[in-house]
């Protein structure tokens, strides 16, 4: 009978979702204003229901036990930093011993069926992806959360947005999409990466159809704007109103203002993560506001683990405050940033901030005593008009026993055999070592040469590590 099936609509309480998480406009008049006093409750509150979770499955249970914890010695968040944090390598192991999906999950594959459920996977650079369960409740929070990004940098009902990401096991493109069609009422159009839909064709869908708001990473953001230019497309002549972004490492906002005049159009920086969603989003201000309701952020010292300070640059390690299939406390997501404190922002909201990205602590190379992050040398290579912009760092071992030691060379694309080769590599290292403070190599390509290495048009790669081989 048709009342087996578990149908989607039925497996939300819609009305308690947008009172627990606000979707635009409602969370910049509800949740997005709250005291601290009053966003620290809401914090505790949904921290303590997702340890009550945790507590039930083995990876938690056994991780908190040999720490030395027993249940009931958390009893709050004040609590939080007794518990060892955990990253992507220690779910991947989890996997490896609870085969498919891990024993960090409260469903297996007996259970689907009972409730709507979605497999998304993150990594795999390397090997199999690694697996996560959605249930509709994290699948549409996570909707939220972006909706909310898109609201406060002028996304309106009625708006197009252009989502050049795959809708594919990578949850990033149908992050965009949901946000702007469940939660916005904007109309997505979901292109696809650049292996999907050329981008001459990308650009081509943008005028006949009037887009005029995008979700793009920002290499590939850089990408379109080389390839119109190219082609004497005036990206002038669209109406573009926002562009939603995921810029990486951008220090002195070099690449954003190229892009901006380029496109003649504000871009915003945005930060999340596959697991915990869009983490922090910028406003008209071109703040970073956390989404305070749905995680709460800590950064650490990358050796020692220690909580840091307001506006001390460590790693992100991110608990979520809605997800229950399956929980995340303490994950150390690794990437390089800092938080401000809470402030009410011209725009309206009162959260506390993040930084922007400065790299990631698993991609660190030690070049004579000098800790180099591959990200740290996007600012250098995108600056110089004679690149494309595309890069990839390879690091490796050279020499013996004591005598070993870490050294980097810098893959960098050219834009055509015309350029002078070793000008444009004297004048990369010059600018690198100014950067890095360390000195690199600088080998150059030809363009194109490392779109299947980096992955060019979504998540892109920026190490290529031979130290382990």
């Amino acid at each position: 009978m048709g009342s087996d099936i578990p149908y989607y609509h039925r497996s939300i309480d819609w009305e308690r979702l947008v009172a627990d998480y606000p979707p635009p406009p409602h969370f910049h008049q509800m949740t997005g204003v709250l005291s601290e006093a009053e966003v620290n409750a809401l914090q505790n509150h949904r921290f303590m229901e997702r340890m009550r979770e945790a507590w039930q499955l083995p990876f938690y249970n056994q991780r908190w036990r040999a720490a030395g914890l027993e249940p009931g010695d958390i009893r709050s968040l004040a609590d939080i930093q007794r518990i060892p944090s955990f990253t992507s390598d220690d779910l991947k192991k989890a996997i490896e011993e609870a085969p498919p999906f891990g024993s960090h999950h409260p469903l297996g594959r007996k259970d689907f069926g009972r409730i709507p459920i979605k497999i998304q996977t993150s990594g795999g650079t390397t090997g199999m992806p690694r697996a996560t369960l959605f249930d509709p409740l994290s699948w549409e929070v996570q909707g939220i959360q972006t909706a909310r990004g898109f609201y406060s940098q002028g996304a309106r009902p009625g708006d197009v947005i252009q989502i050049p990401l795959t809708t594919s096991l990578a949850n990033a493109g149908w992050t965009a999409h949901n946000a702007a069609f469940n939660w916005l009422g904007c109309v997505p159009v979901t292109t696809g990466s650049g292996k999907v839909t050329p981008s001459e064709k990308q650009l081509a869908f943008a005028k006949e159809w009037d887009v005029n708001g995008w979700y793009v990473m920002g290499d590939y953001l850089g990408r379109l704007t080389q390839v119109a230019a190219e082609m004497n497309f005036d990206l002038h002549q669209l109406p573009t109103k926002y562009i939603f972004s995921f810029l990486g490492p951008d220090a002195d906002g070099a690449l954003r203002k190229a892009m901006e005049e380029a496109w003649n159009a504000p871009v915003y920086d945005n930060y999340g993560s596959h697991e915990i969603g869009l983490v922090a989003f910028e406003c008209s201000e071109k703040v970073r506001h956390i989404n305070e309701d749905t995680v709460y952020l800590e950064i650490c010292d990358e050796f020692n683990g220690n909580v840091l300070p307001d506006g001390e640059v460590g790693i992100v390690v991110a608990t979520s405050l809605y997800r229950s299939i399956p929980p995340f406390i303490r994950y150390n997501l690794r990437d390089r940033m800092s938080i401000n404190p809470r402030h009410r922002c011209a725009c309206g909201l009162n959260t506390r901030t993040l930084s922007a990205m400065l790299g990631r602590a698993d991609e660190m190379v030690k070049l004579r005593g000098t800790n180099i992050y591959p990200l740290s040398c996007q600012s250098a290579v995108k600056k110089d008009p004679r690149t494309t912009g595309e890069y990839i760092c390879v690091a490796f071992h050279v020499g013996e026993s004591l005598a070993r030691q870490e050294e980097m060379t810098v893959k960098v694309e050219r834009k055509s055999p015309e350029i002078d080769a070793e000008a444009l590599a004297q004048d990369l290292r010059k600018a690198l070592y100014m950067d890095l403070g360390a000195r690199v190599d600088v080998e150059i390509v030809e363009a194109g040469e490392l779109a299947e290495v980096c992955g060019i048009g979504e998540k892109p790669r920026r190490l290529l590590d031979l130290r382990r081989k």
